[in-house]
C-alpha cells in the first residue's frame, strides 16, 4: 500500500481486496488489518464490525454513481441531451462495472447475509429506480416506469455477467440502450 493513502483508504483498498479473495464469510478483520499493514485495533478506530465497513464501502460506490446520475439528469434538464444521456446511462454503468469486485460480495454473499444488506438493496434499488424513470421521462420515453425496471435488470444481469464469466460487458450495454432507443 501507498504511504500516500490515509489509513482509512489503506483499510478499504486491502479490504476490498481480501474480501474478494476470500468471501465476506471467510474475511476475518485481521486479514484486511494484515494486508494493510496495520494493527488488528486500527480497524475498530473507523469501522464498528466487519458488516459496518463493507457497507461504507458500498454506499461510497452507490454515492458516485447516484451522483454522476444526477449530474446527468441536470444536463437533461438543461437540453444537453447527449452529455446527459452519457452520464445517466453509460458512463454509471461502467463505475458499477470498475467496481465488479465490490458487487460480486454483494450480490452474491452479503445481501443473503443480514437485514441491513438487504435494506441497503432495497433502499438502492428504489433511489436508482427513481432517478432512471425521471431520466427517462425528460427524454420523452414511453412508459418509464417499465424502461427502469428494464434498464436496471439488465444492468443487473450484465454485471454478474461481467464477474461470473469475466466478459467484457460495456459493448452490450451499448447495444441495450441502442435497442432501448436511448442511444442511436
Amino acid at each position: 500500500m501507498g504511504q500516500s493513502l490515509s489509513t482509512k483508504e489503506r483499510l478499504t483498498q486491502a479490504g476490498k481486496k481480501v474480501i474478494y479473495r476470500k468471501g465476506y464469510h471467510s474475511t476475518r478483520i485481521s486479514d484486511i488489518t494484515s494486508e494493510a499493514g496495520l494493527a488488528h485495533g486500527t480497524f475498530y478506530l473507523y469501522f464498528k464490525s466487519k458488516e459496518e465497513f463493507l457497507l461504507e464501502m458500498l454506499s461510497t460506490i452507490r454515492k458516485e454513481v447516484l451522483s454522476l446520475i444526477e449530474r446527468g439528469i441536470s444536463l437533461l434538464k438543461g437540453g444537453k441531451t447527449e452529455e446527459g444521456k452519457e452520464l445517466v446511462f453509460l458512463r454509471s454503468f461502467e463505475l458499477i462495472v470498475k467496481e465488479k469486485e465490490l458487487a460480486k460480495i454483494f450480490f452474491f454473499e452479503a445481501i443473503c447475509t443480514s437485514n441491513s444488506f438487504q435494506e441497503f438493496y432495497k433502499e438502492g434499488k428504489r433511489l436508482f429506480m427513481g432517478r432512471l424513470e425521471e431520466a427517462l421521462r425528460l427524454l420523452g420515453i414511453e412508459n418509464p416506469d417499465l424502461k427502469a425496471e428494464i434498464v436496471i435488470g439488465t444492468a443487473r444481469h450484465l454485471v454478474e455477467e461481467a464477474i461470473l464469466s469475466k466478459r467484457e460487458v460495456i459493448d452490450r450495454w451499448r447495444e441495450v440502450l441502442r435497442e432501448l432507443g436511448l442511444f442511436s
